[in-house]
């Protein structure tokens, strides 16, 4: 069976030919080599996908700011070891965190996304400079920057804005004039206007059970994501990964140097037992892959506006297709008679799963990101679709498929307290300027539009629609995704929301 052939059967039936789609290039030397398209640019229009269709390719983007800020490291303007507040002294931070503890999420960031969920603040025409005052308030970190791995957007926000104070040109316009332009990616750049028109742009949607909407990303914030790009503009990229041709070697080098699962940009993992660096991207309405194999010099991108596609899946069997590599070994159940049981919580970030037992010998996780069923193996471990168990006599360390490094360790916690509610109080972030409110009736009401009814959760917390409460004496802590602890202060019961919290009025 050739390689063609091959691709067309994996990607049978991905789509429908009336519904959003995706563009796959298989690259060699610089140069696409193969590629699938199918489905809708436009679906009002009924504009076909192409090699040239532009996509916002997310977080895929995060490895060209890495290279920007590399590129000034070699032109002696900025190190990888400098403070961020050296060139953002604007920023609250209580400790040093550096620029490449930014770029490979070390640097315990609270992430900004979430940061404005709990303020209340839409992302629609979010500017960096809003995205900026956003964060600067913040004072604490989610850990001791350097001691742990949490994929935070935040570093990516700050490393951006730096190299906009240090050359004076936005992200878009550094990154055109040096970086794109030299390599000939002329399709290539920042979307730093999300109402700018663009040649070629595929609308983004979303696609469910409940059919196809609309779904386009509207924040004008970048270095975190925002690339717009066609699988036919990257090729001159994967010539850069394969040889640091145009750009130079020695950036090159720098990129992919690693010692740990994930280093400038990109994760560094394993496909078919051979090393594969890559990225994957998600944003409203559109998700995106990127693989390269540097030991063949093969590469893969999968760029979709269609948010029911699993690019991870797809393209890493492309490369194995592409690359003639082996399938990774199918684990084997184990009979077992053994199940998790009972509640657990990371105390890191206050995030708790229930773990019940399921036919056939399997487990049941609710609650969270870790939801799903898990299935017991010969190696020990239990395996679900995005994660791994591995249970040890007194905890469960639960690894990520997608994100090698962000491993995480829930320990055996008390179940949710029922009839359980927390005191009517005021509370009061210092670092973002919001109050969290917890009325008589059991509501929280948490910066500008955030009101849900709080109900018990495990280990004496309280959830209240995708935040965890916890009491620290007279202190409220606040938790989600990316938001580990922010604290706040017990205000005056009579204390009202005045005024619009930092960084929303620019």
């Amino acid at each position: 069976m050739n390689f063609a052939h091959s691709l067309s059967e994996l990607l049978h039936n991905v789509v429908r030919s009336a519904e959003p789609g995706f563009a796959l290039g298989v690259y060699a030397d610089g140069k696409l080599v193969d590629h699938a398209v199918a489905g809708l640019a436009s679906v009002e229009f009924g504009v076909p996908i192409d090699t040239r269709t532009r996509f916002d390719i997310a977080s895929v983007s995060k490895q060209f700011t890495a290279t920007a800020a590399l590129l000034l490291c070699r032109k002696g303007q900025l190190s990888l070891d400098d403070d961020i507040r050296e060139h953002l002294p604007e920023l609250k931070l209580s400790v040093p965190v550096t620029i490449g503890q930014c770029l490979m999420h070390t640097g315990g960031l609270r992430e900004w996304l979430s940061l404005r969920t709990l303020t209340g603040r839409p992302r629609t025409r979010m500017t960096q400079d809003q995205a900026l005052a956003l964060v600067a308030g913040v004072t604490d970190v989610n850990f001791a920057p350097g001691t742990a791995f949490s994929y935070s957007n935040t570093g990516y926000i700050l490393v951006a804005s730096a190299i906009e104070r240090i050359t004076g040109q936005t992200l878009r316009a550094f990154t055109t004039e040096h970086l794109f332009a030299p390599l000939g990616m002329a399709d290539t750049h920042f979307r730093d206007d999300s109402q700018e028109p663009l040649p070629r742009f595929a609308y983004g949607y979303s696609v469910s059970d409940k059919g196809v909407h609309r779904a386009d990303t509207e924040e004008c914030a970048v270095g975190d994501g925002m690339v717009a790009t066609s699988i036919d503009d990257l090729a001159p990229w994967f010539g850069f990964l394969r040889d640091g041709r145009v750009l130079g070697a020695d950036l090159r080098d720098a990129l992919l140097a690693h010692d740990r699962p994930y280093g400038l940009g990109l994760y560094h993992t394993t496909i078919g037992g051979q090393a594969v660096l890559g990225h994957s991207g998600g944003a409203v309405g559109y998700c995106s892959q990127l693989f390269y194999l540097p030991e063949r010099g093969v590469g893969v991108a999968l760029l979709a506006n269609n948010s029911s596609i699993n690019p991870m899946r797809i393209g890493a069997e492309a490369l194995r297709l592409a690359a003639g590599l082996p399938k990774d070994p199918e684990p084997v159940r184990e009979q077992t008679a053994e199940t998790l049981t009972g509640y657990w919580r990371d105390p890191g970030t206050d995030a708790t799963f229930l773990a019940e037992p399921a036919p056939g010998g399997d487990t049941t996780l609710s609650g969270g990101y870790l939801s799903g069923t898990f299935v017991r193996t010969t190696d020990g471990t239990w395996h679900g679709e995005h994660f791994r168990l591995r249970v040890t006599p007194d905890s469960i360390v639960v690894t990520s498929v997608h994100d090698p490094g962000a491993d995480r360790t829930y320990r055996r916690c008390a179940p949710p307290a029922e009839g359980t509610m927390l005191p009517a109080s005021v509370y009061l972030s210092r670092d973002l300027g919001i109050l969290a409110t917890i009325t008589e009736q059991g509501f929280l009401s948490l910066g500008l539009n955030l009101v849900a009814p709080i109900t018990p959760a495990p280990a004496g917390g309280f959830t209240a629609g995708p935040v965890t409460l916890r009491l620290d004496g007279d202190d409220l802590l606040v938790s989600m995704h990316g938001v580990h602890q922010l604290r706040f202060i017990r205000e005056p019961h009579s204390t009202r929301p005045v005024g619009i919290p930092p960084g929303l009025n620019k």
